[in-house]
């Protein structure tokens, strides 16, 4: 397989944040989860988690280290999380897929890298970003994928779609396993 595609390849696919077994990953000794923000956790229309959505991270808090690794303004973070979960506010030249952002996590956490998965929606920035500091990656299905910014439609279109198309030509077992349901 050509290695421009392995780099944007998750290690699972789940629909959504909601379906992701934690157990699973609690038992196999994951102790720190970095989750996307935008379209991973909140819709854009969204200005505040949801019930549905508060309820589960609350849950998952209980076993695991939460962090937000987000490219979402600065004002948005505030106010979206207040002081429920931890999250960096990466700059313009810092944004994932940069390894700047995972790496202030790890310090901040004081963690090995095989104790750490980080979910999203974007093969882009969340899995490449993951994969270039060699940490487990979950892609979730984005939660409104008609409600988003210009960027990310565009960033779907050039990097996304010609990976999945790949894919579905060439190599139909990772088509089927982590994007068949993605690209519905």
């Amino acid at each position: 397989m050509k290695k421009k595609i392995i780099k944007y390849l998750p290690n699972f696919y789940y629909d959504s944040f909601l379906d992701i077994p934690y157990d699973f990953f609690f038992k196999k000794g994951i102790k720190a989860l970095l989750f996307d923000l935008d379209n991973t956790l909140l819709s854009s229309e969204e200005k505040v988690l949801n019930d549905i959505t508060q309820k589960k991270m609350k849950q998952i808090k209980e076993k695991f280290k939460i962090f937000i690794l987000s490219n979402a303004s600065k004002k948005k973070l505030k106010r979206v999380l207040n002081s429920d979960f931890f999250y960096i506010y990466l700059k313009w030249y810092q944004k994932k897929p940069s390894k700047y952002g995972f790496k202030k996590v790890l310090n901040l956490l004081n963690i090995d890298i095989h104790k750490v998965l980080m979910i999203g929606d974007q093969l882009r920035t969340d899995i490449l970003g993951a994969n270039k500091m060699r940490i487990l990656s979950i892609l979730v299905k984005p939660i409104n994928k008609n409600k988003e910014s210009f960027w990310t439609k565009l960033s779907r279109f050039l990097f996304e779609d010609p990976v999945i198309e790949y894919l579905k030509k060439n190599n139909n077992q990772i088509y089927n396993e982590k994007f068949k349901n993605f690209v519905k």
